[in-house]
């Protein structure tokens, strides 16, 4: 065989695609049942095998060359992974795509139950851009489904060929950590005072714009602390102290609860419980109904129920 076309070996790649899914090397060690040593060789000599950098040793994160390569091969991955299932006569994998921040802190560690609960069915949990379109992500369509945030008022149609529903429409509001609201001498005393409070935006300052217009406050300019990509990138901006960012309880995890972030609260003027969107299921029409599919929403909507219960009524 022409040596350019010998791939490396299966362990290596499941252990680079594990994690660059979860998000962690830890992560993929539990995943994939082995020790975490084995993933962080397996990453080294895949890259040695090809000659690149795949993952940042200073930030733990996948490289511009590494997101290329997971986005090339893990289609692939999951495709031979359908096919052997098939040939066991066993049910495929069910691939579920969602955003980064969706992905890592609300529905990863609600998944160890799920699996616990449902040993003979397999869900391929894929992070993806939360912008990736739901029809063109590259995955088999007849066993993914997606995840998806969608602003209020979007003009986006959906195809033809798939169902969704809305799944959850949280409230947003502006945390920050305890360090940064001490920088600013406490609390704001309106909701008009944030306009000169260090502001945390994702690609745009449109989340900022809309918030402001749903508490009633003109904001013709929404000054910046600096211009992030998503909003779990913003969120971790926020936790380093950096400035101030609009999030909704699925992106925050444990953060309020443990103290890294506080709520921003105006003194003198009580905010609006505000959504600006919804986390929408996407599958394909003959997807929508099939077992698998039909068991993970039914759980997915019990586990969101305990959310919104949760944000109502938090534990004293």
């Amino acid at each position: 065989m022409d040596p350019r076309y010998r791939i490396p070996p299966l362990s290596a790649l499941n252990a680079f695609v594990a994690f660059a899914r979860t998000g962690g090397i830890r992560r993929a060690a539990t995943e994939l049942r082995v020790d975490h040593a084995a993933i962080s060789r397996h990453i080294r000599d895949l890259e040695l095998s090809l000659g690149i950098t795949l993952r940042d040793r200073a930030t733990g994160n996948l490289t511009q060359a590494g997101h290329t390569y997971y986005d090339r091969i893990a289609p692939l991955l999951d495709g031979l992974a359908t096919a052997t299932a098939d040939m066991r006569n066993r049910t495929p994998p069910l691939t579920v795509t969602c955003a980064h921040g969706f992905a890592y802190h609300w529905l990863l560690p609600r998944l160890y139950a799920f699996r616990k609960s449902h040993p003979h069915m397999e869900v391929l949990l894929r992070s993806v851009d939360a912008s990736a379109a739901f029809h063109v992500s590259g995955v088999e369509s007849a066993n993914h489904a997606q995840i998806g945030y969608v602003r209020e008022g979007s003009t986006t149609p959906e195809p033809r060929t798939i169902r969704h529903m809305a799944i959850a429409r949280p409230p947003v509001f502006p945390v920050a950590s305890p360090q940064c609201i001490q920088a600013l001498g406490g609390q704001p005393r309106t909701t008009q005072d944030l306009l000169n409070a260090p502001l945390l935006h994702e690609e745009d300052d449109t989340e900022w714009q809309r918030w402001f217009a749903a508490q009633g406050v003109n904001a013709s300019t929404i000054p910046t602390a600096g211009r992030l990509w998503q909003a779990h990138i913003t969120l971790a901006a926020a936790r380093a102290g950096e400035g101030i960012a609009l999030g909704n309880p699925f992106l925050l995890g444990d953060d309020l609860l443990s103290g890294r972030l506080l709520r921003v609260q105006p003194t003198q003027t009580p905010l609006k419980e505000t959504p600006l969107g919804a986390y929408v299921l996407r599958a394909s029409e003959q997807m929508w109904e099939k077992p698998t599919l039909r068991t993970f929403r039914d759980w997915l909507m019990e586990q969101v129920a305990q959310e919104v219960d949760n944000t109502l009524h938090p534990p004293a």
